[in-house]
């Protein structure tokens, strides 16, 4: 008989505002993860980690924005070759 022998883990963003909590929820499975709690800060998310220097995105931490302008990215992308 087949007896899968599956564990439990979760990844990325998570909505907690307490960091304790995240913690005790991420290290309490089989597997535990690395939370990201953009509710804390702007820069645990996981689009404005990724956006850095990609062409085209105007990155807002004043009002928590990611933007993409395309004749920016059209310039941007022509420097990186």
């Amino acid at each position: 008989m087949f007896g899968a022998r599956c564990k439990t883990t979760a990844m990325g963003i998570m909505p907690h505002t307490d960091i304790e909590k995240a913690l005790e929820l991420a290290l309490s499975l089989d597997i535990p993860f690395w939370p990201q709690l953009p509710k804390i800060s702007f820069y645990e998310d996981m689009y404005a980690q990724a956006s850095k220097n990609f062409p085209g995105i105007v990155v807002d931490t004043e009002n928590k924005r990611l933007n993409f302008n395309t004749s920016r990215f059209e310039q941007e992308l022509g420097e990186l070759f």
